[in-house]
């Protein structure tokens, strides 16, 4: 056994008290918009992207089955955050690009995050913040998806 029982304990712990503290900040601004963080990850990367984007690359991307980003975008739709172009050449392809709406929506909750995440450099340090991501992308590349590096 690798791990004691009191390093399990810490884990479980901290698991319990920072990990749901950092996804109620994240996630409150966003339930505002009635979205959901998947949902708000989804229309930032629409915003972001520099060519059309597919509900299928979104899905590769996020390595999640194309019905599980259908209906996060069925949400962005419904709120009118997105709007949907067909393919002239194959108009079951549709670029799915943010509306006024999902522009501002995608600024102003960028501006609220980025509050919340200076708080937390101004009481870390950027060199613990730094360690703290190096930290997450060694877990995502070691224990969450080990065969996509």
């Amino acid at each position: 056994m690798n791990g004691s029982p009191k390093m399990l304990n810490d884990f479980l712990k901290y698991y319990a008290t920072v990990l749901r503290y950092m996804d109620d900040f994240i996630s409150e601004p966003i339930s505002r918009y009635h979205m959901t963080f998947d949902a708000f990850l989804i229309l930032h990367e629409i915003g972001t992207s520099t060519k059309p984007i597919l509900l299928m690359d979104i899905a590769a991307n996020h390595h999640v089955s194309r019905s599980a980003i259908s209906r996060q975008i069925s949400t962005l739709l419904k709120y009118d955050y997105v709007y949907q172009v067909a393919n002239p050449a194959d108009r079951r392809q549709k670029s799915l690009l943010l509306t006024e709406k999902g522009q501002a929506t995608d600024k102003q909750l960028m501006h609220d995050i980025q509050l919340v995440f200076n708080q937390w450099i101004d009481k870390l340090g950027t060199d613990r913040i730094h360690a703290m991501l190096a930290f997450f992308d060694d877990f995502t590349h070691q224990i969450v998806d080990p065969h996509q590096s």
